[in-house]
């Protein structure tokens, strides 16, 4: 689904509830090591195991999507990368917000220049959305779910500090 319908629909979204069996049986068990773009349930497992609540279902491509739903806030994990839709190599955390105007451009530069080196910050001209992005490779071999982790802890503090910095 391209970001900015996903933008869209996730200002219509307002709660994901999951209970714990459904959960369980979308995660498929614990987490195992490595986590795999190319094995969707393995990251559904992994924010089962924190307590997350998260759902797999799939883009408008057809690509896996997991929506994960954290301090209130829904959050879509995208899966890129894919053939055919499935043996993805890498995955994508993404947050896209509507401001009242125009956020200028030199602010998002100095946002992107000021050591946030694994996140990218931009806008839609003219439409006063801007987004913020974090691209993960798993590639064959995977990620460890301690690395995933600590990206995913990366995320959310990143996200936090990023709505302070648009005045979100």
């Amino acid at each position: 689904m391209p970001r900015q319908k996903w933008h869209n629909r996730a200002l219509r979204l307002r709660a994901i509830v999951v209970t714990g069996a459904v959960c369980a049986g979308l995660a498929g068990g614990a987490a195992a090591d490595p986590l795999l773009a190319s094995d969707p349930g393995s990251f559904t497992g992994f924010f089962f195991d924190k307590g997350v609540p998260a759902i797999l279902s799939a883009s408008e491509n057809g690509d896996p999507l997991i929506e994960f739903r954290h301090d209130g806030t829904t959050h879509p994990l995208f899966f890129n990368d894919c053939m055919n839709n499935e043996g993805c190599l890498s995955v994508q955390f993404y947050a896209g917000y509507q401001l009242a105007g125009a956020f200028p451009l030199e602010k998002l530069n100095e946002w992107n220049a000021s050591g946030h080196r694994f996140l990218r910050a931009y806008s839609t001209p003219g439409s006063g959305q801007v987004h913020l992005e974090m691209d993960i490779a798993t590639s064959k071999d995977g990620i460890s779910a301690r690395d995933f982790n600590d990206l995913f802890q990366l995320w959310l503090d990143q996200v936090e500090e990023f709505e302070g910095f648009i005045g979100w």
